[in-house]
């Protein structure tokens, strides 16, 4: 299936899912609200149209500046004209009793010199795609200005990564092999599943050691109460949260948990909730491959070095990595800096042309640019929090045996993607999930779905398994793609962070269900 065809196909199933909520048929969009005569009419149609206020806490966190500490931990600089602040606040490790072991968890408060003092929050959370503390570093502030000139944006770091009580319990070694994904000279994906799955065990065994009782305690539902415990904390009555890529699990988990408690819900990227572990893989692995044809095309179109066939060089960067051509890379490790750096860093034409050097130059054998940039986005992606979180949330995961056909299959269609997108299953081997987390039955606020087409970290397809969900729980959903390269499309969108601040509002967004913002 080409490209177009399974955009077109994504925006198309999430906008039938808004029509067929509604019991309508596809046609023009709706005009604005009618005053109808005598009758009584016009009360009702006001209170159908109104969605209740979303309040500025009662009793807020203490901040503290935190921008260029945050800059210094990650290495990256600190965003112009937004002033980053941070706060934590305890949980308990396991909400259902509160006097079991605390947790700290950290938000970071993202604001402008326009933000008002007595604005309502907008929650937000990447789950463990990377720390949201990170994401919150690459705020644009001229991208998000509709939107921060109206509500500031918290940022809550899923327990166990990023600040909030990072977990540390594997090895140096066992945290190199995960991250190459058994790499060791070899392009035979069976051996190193071999080896991957080995030392995914042994990392286990340490990791279970060291956080018993407590090591299924990381998954999407646990990070959903620890934003329960924040809305109590403020003591409002319901919270405005936007879930981006896996973040959108702890935010439909948190939909599942406390309906009352959504005032509006942003799914960002979304991928599907409880989806089986190989069906997501391959998801994951078409999606993102899509991403890196975007980027070769849009390269070639600014003239970088990778030239009019940037396709062939990223496909021979990737394969030197798998077979240990280029001294200590991996392709999994060449994937990682790569779609990290197209995610979070910046797309417009010098982004690009820095990365494409970086490429071109590994490809005739210098690899110290690209070993830098490895260097600097595997913490962001590969932390320990993170493995013991993506194995809670794991569902159903194949045999060890069954990931070199999983590998074969993909690789039709994703040649650059499919060996770590099959081996990422061996990552988990010997590991306990959480099981499937809870999934909403209806949807009182209407979500709004922002879907990255060119999304570098879970790639388009994974929003698709959002389907079923949203159709058989009937949601009115209101879909808005976006055509540009990188993770979130709140966070590179002006055009989606103004439908956003609608979104807020007391009114609901009417107008068309399916919707688009230029890159």
């Amino acid at each position: 299936m080409s490209l177009h065809s399974s955009r077109s196909r994504m925006v198309a199933a999430l906008a039938a899912t808004a029509l067929l909520a509604a019991g309508c048929t596809a046609g023009p969009a709706p005009g604005p609200k009618v005053v109808h005569g005598e009758g009584g009419d016009a009360a009702a149609d006001t209170a159908a149209n109104t969605l209740p206020p979303l309040s500025a806490p009662k009793r807020d966190l203490n901040y503290t500046s935190c921008g260029s500490r945050l800059a210094d931990k990650y290495d990256v600089d600190a965003p112009e004209g937004v002033q980053l602040d941070c706060a934590f606040y305890q949980v308990p490790i396991d909400p259902d009793h509160p006097d079991s072991n605390p947790l700290i968890v950290t938000v970071v408060r993202a604001q402008s010199s326009q933000t008002p003092k007595d604005a309502a929050p907008l929650v937000l959370t990447t789950g463990a795609d990377l720390p949201s503390s990170r994401l919150a570093l690459s705020l644009d502030s001229a991208t998000l200005a509709p939107l921060l000139a109206k509500h500031p944006l918290v940022a809550v770091d899923h327990r166990g990564l990023g600040q909030s009580a990072p977990v540390d319990c594997l090895t140096s070694e066992q945290r190199s092999t995960l991250a190459n994904d058994g790499a060791a000279g070899t392009r035979d994906v069976a051996a190193r599943t071999t080896v991957l799955a080995q030392a995914a065990r042994e990392g286990a065994d340490i990791c279970n050691d060291t956080l018993e009782p407590d090591q299924l305690k990381y998954a999407a539902t646990f990070a959903a109460a620890d934003i329960e415990q924040l809305r109590s904390r403020w003591q409002v009555d319901r919270i405005g949260l936007v879930g981006i890529g896996s973040g959108s699990s702890v935010a439909l988990a948190y939909q599942a948990k406390h309906p009352g408690n959504v005032g509006r819900l942003i799914l960002d990227s979304p991928v599907g909730l409880n989806v089986q572990a190989g069906p997501a893989a391959a998801a994951t692995a078409a999606g993102v491959q899509n991403s890196l044809a975007t980027f070769a095309q849009r390269c070639a179109n600014v003239g970088c070095s990778l030239g009019s066939d940037g396709l062939g060089t990223l496909k021979r960067v990737i394969s030197a990595g798998a077979t240990g051509a280029l001294r200590g890379l991996s392709d999994t490790s060449i994937l990682t800096a790569i779609t990290t750096t197209l995610a979070l860093g910046p797309t417009d034409p010098d982004g690009l042309k820095k990365l494409a050097d970086a490429l071109t130059a590994a490809d005739r054998g210098d690899a110290d640019d690209l070993r830098a940039l490895v260097e600097n986005t595997e913490p962001v992606r590969n932390a320990d929090g993170q493995q013991v979180t993506r194995c809670n949330d794991m569902v159903g995961r194949p045999g060890l045996d069954d990931i070199p056909g999983l590998a074969r299959t993909w690789g039709t269609d994703a040649p650059m993607t499919a060996n770590t997108a099959a081996l990422s299953l061996a990552r988990c081997d010997g590991w306990g999930s959480a099981g499937a987390a809870p999934a909403p039955t209806s949807f009182p606020i209407a979500p709004l779905v922002l879907l990255g087409l060119n999304d570098p970290i879970n790639g388009l397809k994974a929003a698709e398994a959002l389907t079923p969900l949203l159709v058989t729980t009937g949601a009115d959903a209101r879909t808005v793609s976006w055509d540009g390269l990188g993770y979130s499309v709140l966070a590179r969108s002006r055009c989606a962070a103004e439908i956003v601040v609608g979104y807020l509002g007391e009114d609901k967004l009417t107008g068309p269900a399916e919707r688009a913002c230029p890159a």
